[in-house]
């Protein structure tokens, strides 16, 4: 039902568009501004690794990427987002399983991890049904400056 491949320029502007507002692209993009811009986010695949979409049907539904991937060690998926129409059909999960095989094939790691913000309910019970640990929570300031805890989960593979 639903592939992947890496990310193509040409995707960028697709992906722009999943972000409803300033709240949901501070959950995958905290240092970014909305709305998204292929700019912006061309920024962060450039600066990151493993950047990859999710497809249904040929069409982008899902994207996420490394912020960090540390051979043997570990990975950290950011960036993850799923297309709003997509939602609670399977998308976040086939994303994330992607994400972690990807971590496992290509840098034999001993732990993938991945943080959601406090306010975003669906990561937070989806981290932990694929079997995402809370390893510590931090708080940071949200786009009004309000303060909000990040959980940070590790999953060892």
């Amino acid at each position: 039902m639903y592939t992947y491949r890496n990310v193509k320029d040409s995707d960028l502007a697709v992906i722009c568009k999943f972000p409803q507002d300033k709240y949901e692209l501070f959950n995958i993009y905290p240092a970014g501004t909305y709305p998204l811009t292929a700019e912006q986010l061309k920024s962060a695949v450039d600066s990151r690794c493993d950047s990859t979409v999710i497809l249904c049907d040929q069409e982008i539904v899902g994207f996420a990427n490394f912020y960090a991937a540390k051979e043997g060690y570990t990975c950290g998926i950011g960036n993850a987002i799923v297309k709003p129409s997509m939602r609670s059909k399977g998308v976040g999960k086939f994303l994330i399983r992607t994400m972690v095989g990807i971590a496992k094939e290509k840098y034999n790691v001993k732990d993938v991890k991945i943080s959601c913000f406090s306010n975003n309910t669906a990561g937070l019970l989806l981290y932990t049904q694929l079997g995402f640990k809370p390893d510590f929570i931090d708080k940071v300031n949200d786009p009004d400056g309000n303060v909000v805890a990040r959980v940070n989960f590790k999953l060892q593979v």
